[in-house]
């Protein structure tokens, strides 16, 4: 039967979406798993929902909301699993999904940390992106492409590789990771974060094990209202949270503290130009400010901020004429 997984499954307020999470992983081609939910306290009828699949689960109710990070080390605590895949609980898999990663990591013994492709679909509608995600970030194809594939897409990323690729933007979300329960020996579990603890956990991953990609569209991340991943420059902000985490991280070398410094001052700069279209210009001039103390960009935020600055004073003396 190969390997015995584990999977994960954090949910919280998600009587609308869990039944279709579950749903997916029984539906695998691949049988050898456990199913773990954690309900990490929710308020909606998700344990009404839960009790359809009493006998094809194991269910592990919080006393308070604690947060997604947590709910997944409560259900890591538990598993038996060689493998821990994790599933949220308003995305769903695609039923070849165990089975490729089964069959990658049999290829694979060295590797610890595992992520696949994946697409992103509308709740409202049902309604799935165009892209992909690696279509969306096509930088991890400059990384692949010399690549000969066999049965299965699947390519192991060089570490050095890996953690740029996560600092330049690649997302890897928590439903397209499958990894070897004995990384956590090795990282520790995953960290309870302001955002991105996802960002966080590759991270952190990529500095002990080589990474195994699959190049197929083996997750479904849903979107809806309540989702983070809608709102843009909260994501940028938890990314620059993150960053600064990793920053007071003494065992990085300098070499390695540079280039994270360096995509912090991305960040802010990208952060900075979201903010001036969105019309706060106050925002942007504040992010602007940051990106100032990293040499990388302080000519390219000195120059966003006196443009700024500029088109401010050009519009209140337009202002003032058109009032008179």
């Amino acid at each position: 039967m190969g390997y015995f997984i584990s999977v994960v499954i954090p949910t919280y307020n998600a009587s609308k979406y869990i039944q279709s999470a579950i749903e997916s992983v029984l539906n695998q081609t691949y049988k050898n798993f456990e199913i773990i939910v954690v309900d990490d306290y929710s308020k909606d009828n998700t344990t009404g929902k839960l009790q359809k699949y009493k006998d094809n689960i194991h269910v592990v109710q919080h006393e308070k909301n604690q947060g997604a990070a947590v709910a997944r080390n409560t259900g890591v605590s538990l598993c038996r699993g060689e493998l821990v895949a994790f599933l949220d609980g308003d995305d769903k898999w695609a039923p070849e999904k165990l089975q490729v990663f089964a069959e990658s990591f049999s290829r694979n013994p060295d590797v610890l940390f595992g992520f696949s492709d994946f697409s992103r679909f509308e709740w409202s509608d049902g309604s799935f992106f165009a892209q992909s995600n690696s279509q969306v970030y096509p930088m991890i194809y400059e990384l692949i492409r010399n690549h000969k594939y066999l049965d299965i897409k699947s390519f192991v990323i060089p570490r050095a590789d890996m953690f740029p690729l996560l600092l330049r933007g690649y997302p890897i979300y928590p439903s397209a990771i499958v990894v070897r329960k004995k990384i956590f020996d090795l990282i520790g579990v995953w960290r309870k974060v302001r955002t991105n603890e996802d960002f966080d956990f590759g991270l952190r991953s990529c500095r002990v094990t080589d990474c195994m990609y699959i190049d197929e569209r083996l997750a479904m991340v849903g979107r809806h209202d309540a989702n983070l991943t809608v709102d843009v420059q909260r994501q940028i902000e938890g990314d620059i949270s993150v960053i600064d985490l990793h920053l007071a991280d003494h065992t990085y070398n300098e070499e390695e503290l540079k280039l994270i410094t360096h995509y912090k001052g991305r960040r802010l700069c990208g952060l900075g130009y979201n903010y001036l279209h969105s019309g706060d210009n106050q925002k942007a001039i504040g992010k602007y400010c940051e990106a100032l103390k990293n040499r990388d960009f302080f000519w390219h935020a000195l120059l966003r901020i006196l443009y700024i600055k500029i088109m401010g004073s050009r519009g209140k003396r337009n202002a003032k004429v058109s009032g008179r």
